[in-house]
């Protein structure tokens, strides 16, 4: 993986294809993941949740 804390649009959407799914909230707009390799937590979450489609994604870590 990357030493980057976070990724938004197309690199958050790219990522996230590489950890595996714990949790997801659909009134918060969020999803919680997991690196195996690492154990860290990750986020993904619509931080424009207001914006058609929710706006651009955002991956960050826990």
């Amino acid at each position: 993986m990357s030493d980057k804390n976070e990724y938004s649009g197309e690199a958050a959407l790219s990522h996230v294809k590489n950890l595996i799914e714990i949790e997801s909230d659909a009134d918060k707009w969020e999803t919680e993941y997991r690196d195996e390799k690492t154990g860290e937590i990750w986020i993904l979450d619509y931080p424009q949740s207001e914006r058609h489609g929710g706006g651009s994604p955002r991956l960050r870590k826990k």
